[in-house]
């Protein structure tokens, strides 16, 4: 363990250097997660108060957080922070889910995926657009959340405006 620690703390922010067996271990472990999470999300959507649901959600993001720490991947620590938070709070009853925190909650999630596609390029995750993560701590804060824009993003699942969102580069396998 003290080895890996040096290996994380001891490298530069956006230098994987030294941890690339560790980045491609979170990478494949979290994706699995958020794929999970996604699946967990359609499910929410057809039952807001399912416990069960909103706890293996909760669980998600916080394991992905927590090893986005391990990485100095701050940006990605944030955005599943705040959507963590959020969790918490509609399990434990203090939010309740409706379709525009749903439509953030997915737009979240949508940029963890475009944050794990820069990881996979060995670079840092761009910070969230500054408008989901304003929702997301306006939501944590209990105030109402706007009506989703008419624009919807061609992103199956996103319904958050085009401008919102990065477009990810297609990775030299995907091609």
């Amino acid at each position: 363990r003290s080895m890996i620690y040096w290996k994380v703390w001891g490298s530069k922010m956006g230098d994987f250097t030294g941890m690339e067996e560790l980045l491609q271990d979170f990478l494949l472990e979290a994706s699995d997660l958020l794929s999970d999470v996604d699946s967990k999300l359609m499910d929410l959507e057809k039952s807001p108060d399912d416990r069960a649901l909103l706890n293996v959600i909760f669980r998600g993001f916080h394991t992905i957080k927590g090893g986005a720490g391990f990485l100095n991947a701050h940006e990605l620590v944030t955005l599943c922070h705040l959507t963590e938070n959020l969790f918490d709070k509609l399990r434990n009853g203090e939010l309740q889910l409706t379709p525009n925190l749903m439509d953030v909650i997915m737009a979240a999630t949508g940029e963890v995926r475009l944050m794990f596609n820069d990881l996979q390029k060995n670079t840092q995750p761009q910070s969230a657009p500054a408008n989901i993560l304003a929702a997301l701590e306006a939501a944590l804060k209990g105030e109402q959340l706007a009506a989703p824009a008419k624009a919807v993003a061609a992103t199956p699942g996103l319904s958050a405006p085009p401008a919102t969102l990065r477009i990810p580069k297609l990775l030299p396998s995907t091609l």
